[in-house]
């Protein structure tokens, strides 16, 4: 990775910075309709791509068909690799809700401590499993290929490798501090969706220097 500074500002790398955080804060704000955060998302796979190219200025909005098309194979990378989580929690919290509505003690006991073991399992799963998701989409977006999204040989390189794992902790951290914007009296919710995409881009840089640092690949930085 970069320095952190640098890492931080790579978003006003680009003249038209401004603009670009602006588009992609509306698209978020509206993201609720799915295609906004599609389109965020493929402006977010254009990001690692320019990156891992080594281009030193994150891209522009542009060319708005492809940005939904591999925004839209983004998110179905994404919802493959979150199905196992998404299965276990359905079984588990269904369970013990089940359980609760038999009314009885033994079922209402059963279905808390259910209902508890439930939810923590789904989030461990969704932490390691969204690790290797992200992992899926920077190889997707550098290769260009849907199919690379589960190349298991390069991805099994990649998130076993430290310089991924502290970019990838890294990228979190960005984004849970971005998120706080919302607990701003009033005007919270209508900053945070411009905080949050500023905060992805950086995230999105983050993935693809780990990702490239990882594999060693020639022009890659390092912290």
């Amino acid at each position: 990775m970069d320095e952190i500074g640098d890492v931080l500002s790579y978003p006003t790398e680009s003249d038209d910075w401004i603009v670009t955080v602006i588009i992609g804060g509306v698209l978020t704000l509206l993201g609720f309709l799915l295609i906004p955060m599609i389109l965020v998302y493929g402006y977010i796979v254009s990001v690692i791509r320019d990156r891992t190219s080594g281009h030193p200025e994150p891209p522009t909005f542009d060319n708005w068909g492809t940005l939904f098309v591999e925004g839209l194979q983004a998110w179905i990378i994404g919802i493959v690799y979150m199905l196992v989580p998404l299965i276990v929690g359905g079984l588990t919290v269904g369970g013990a809700a089940l359980a609760m509505a038999t009314g009885t003690d033994a079922g209402v006991a059963a279905g808390f401590g259910g209902m508890a073991v439930g939810f923590l399992l789904t989030f461990l799963l969704a932490l390691v499993f969204g690790y290797v998701a992200v992992a899926a989409v920077v190889n997707f977006a550098r290769e260009g290929r849907f199919g690379a999204a589960f190349d298991f040989g390069v991805l099994k390189q990649v998130v076993l490798d430290q310089e991924y794992a502290v970019a990838w902790l890294v990228s979190v951290a960005v984004l849970l501090v971005a998120s706080l914007v919302n607990v701003i009296p009033f005007v919270g919710w209508l900053l945070a969706p411009f905080a949050i995409f500023y905060a992805a881009i950086v995230a999105s840089s983050l993935w693809a220097d780990g990702f490239s640092d990882a594999l060693g690949r020639p022009g890659s930085t390092s912290l």
